[in-house]
This record gives C-alpha cells, sequence and structure tokens, in this order.
C-alpha cells in the first residue's frame, strides 16, 4: 500500500520502528543539500536548496522498488508528485488532518525543529491541498483528535512488524 501522507501525519516515526514500513521522504530526491550537510534535515525545509537535476523520475523509481519490498510506502502528498504517481499507475491512499487538527500540527512541527516560515507555510497550504484531496477519487484517511498514522494503523488492525521481530512469512 503506498500512502501519500501530509506532513507532520507521522510517517517517518511509523517507518522507524516497524520493518515492513518505509518512508521516502521525497527531500534527499528533489533536492542536493550536498551544501547543507551541517545542518539538520528539519532545520533545511523552509530553506533555498538546488534542485536535484534527476527529479522527479528518481523517486517514482524508488517508490516502485519499495512497493516489492515493503507492506507500506510512505510518500510525498505534493500535486505535482501526485500527478507522477497517476502517470506511473502507482495506485495510493491520501493521508491527512482533520482541519480542527491543525493546531496539534503546528506543535509537532515546532517539535521537530521545523523552521517558523515553514510552519506558516505549511498551514497555509492545507486549505489548498484539502481542495486538491477532495478532488481525487482516491481512498482517504483522515487523522482527527491529534492521532498519529500509527494510531490509525493499530485501531484499524493493519499487520505491523516492530523492528527485530522475525516472522516466518517475510522470509
Amino acid at each position: 500500500m503506498i500512502i501519500a501522507g501530509f506532513s507532520g501525519v507521522g510517517k517517518t516515526e511509523l517507518a522507524k520502528k516497524y520493518s515492513n514500513v518505509i518512508d521516502l521522504d521525497s527531500a534527499p530526491y528533489v533536492y542536493d543539500d550536498s551544501d547543507m550537510l551541517d545542518i539538520p534535515f528539519e532545520e533545511r525545509k523552509g530553506k533555498n536548496r538546488t534542485l536535484n537535476k534527476e527529479w522527479p523520475l528518481n523517486y517514482i523509481k524508488d517508490i516502485k522498488e519499495a512497493v516489492n519490498k515493503y507492506d507500506y510506502v510512505l510518500v510525498w502528498d505534493r500535486e505535482d508528485i501526485i500527478k507522477e504517481y497517476k502517470l506511473n499507475n502507482l495506485d495510493f491512499v491520501l493521508c491527512y488532518p482533520d482541519k480542527s487538527d491543525l493546531v496539534y500540527y503546528e506543535q509537532r512541527y515546532r517539535k521537530r525543529g521545523n523552521t517558523e516560515e515553514y510552519i506558516k507555510w505549511k498551514l497555509k497550504q492545507y486549505e489548498e491541498k484539502l481542495e486538491f484531496y477532495n478532488s481525487l477519487p482516491n481512498k482517504k484517511i483522515i487523522l482527527k483528535d491529534n492521532e498519529y498514522l500509527e494510531d490509525y494503523f493499530i485501531k484499524k488492525d493493519f499487520k505491523l512488524i516492530k523492528k527485530g521481530e522475525y516472522y516466518d512469512s517475510y522470509l
């Protein structure tokens, strides 16, 4: 399952905890950050960065490879890359917060070290993305009450394999 998730839904944390989940954060594919390696990753967001000339083909290629190795592939939800998913016949589910939960997302962005400019931009962007999401026929996971993607997975009994656990079906 490919899940295109809004920033802050918990994609990275979910992938850190479970071996059958991968978070393909788009930033290493979109940007050449070789001149910013001394700046923490989350702090780079919102800064002027050099574009990677192989984008978006490098990202689509790795998504296609990851689908064969992981149960859940977590990806970017930006409109232009969603169009690329469709062009490449990648079926995906959208994941985003309920509008009433945006206050939690502002807190999440600050906690992880995002810049104030990035935070303002993300919160402003929500309305535009919501309109776009609603125009798509894809299945949607709408997180509510400060819920993370992991909470949703557990509530819906998704198969999650904690890192270090052994399952015969993965041999």
